[in-house]
């Protein structure tokens, strides 16, 4: 393992209910910035790790025994500034809403590659949630149909520029990715995030997206392929 004292590590708890993947996760991280520092495989192990491991990250899959989503919900009422990332292979837009009701950070699908996983929390370690793009996807198709949202692109006020940079949040892109496929900086991309947020009143890019996708904005055709 490596050592704690090393300062540009991002500390990650992995909790999850198969002692193998949590070795498989740890081995397909070895050589990034993310060092493991605790596990456990069940609920009450969650609340343990943290404490144990004083983690920035913890890994959760909410399909371990006991209630993984109360769990995030009771760790994030004690601990605010950590930051939770559901790492498991459900899809399922009640699992999906119910984790980001708690305020997790991340919802990150089990299919992902190693370096898409080091590159998500790297992200979110820098206070971009993230969502699995794959995923945001799937709920689109899923709510394909269903009634549309209340609230509409024009009557919020949404620019293309707006939409422009749903798409590439729908994309899974960072902000640093975002900025260079628009030429302008960080900053200025951090600026349009905050008026998009305050526009279609959501917290984060994970619900912007999903809001997005109940007004049924297209937003694979709002940006270039």
């Amino acid at each position: 393992m490596w050592s704690r004292s090393v300062p540009d590590r991002i500390k990650i708890a992995v909790v999850d209910s198969h002692p193998l993947y949590r070795q498989g996760l740890a081995n397909a991280v070895a050589g990034s910035r993310l060092l493991v520092v605790a596990e456990g495989g069940t609920a009450d192990e969650a609340h343990h790790a943290v404490q144990r491991g004083k983690p920035d990250i913890l890994l959760l899959d909410i399909g371990v025994p006991g209630d993984g989503i109360s769990a995030a919900e009771d760790i994030l009422r004690l601990r605010p500034n950590l930051k939770i990332v559901v790492l498991t292979a459900s899809d399922d837009e009640e699992d999906v809403a119910g984790a980001l009701r708690v305020g997790v950070h991340g919802y990150i699908l089990k299919d992902v590659s190693g370096p898409e996983l080091v590159k998500a929390i790297e992200a979110i370690h820098r206070g971009e949630p993230y969502i699995t793009p794959a995923l945001a996807s799937r709920l689109l198709m899923q709510n394909k149909g269903r009634p549309s949202s209340k609230q509409k692109a024009e009557d919020v006020g949404l620019t293309l520029r707006d939409k422009q940079i749903l798409g590439y949040l729908a994309k899974g892109l960072t902000n640093q990715e975002i900025a260079r496929s628009l030429s302008v900086n960080v900053r200025t991309i951090k600026h349009y995030l905050t008026q998009v947020f305050r526009k279609m009143r959501v917290r984060n890019r994970v619900e912007a997206v999903l809001e997005a996708q109940k007004m049924r904005l297209d937003l694979d055709g709002q940006t270039p392929s």
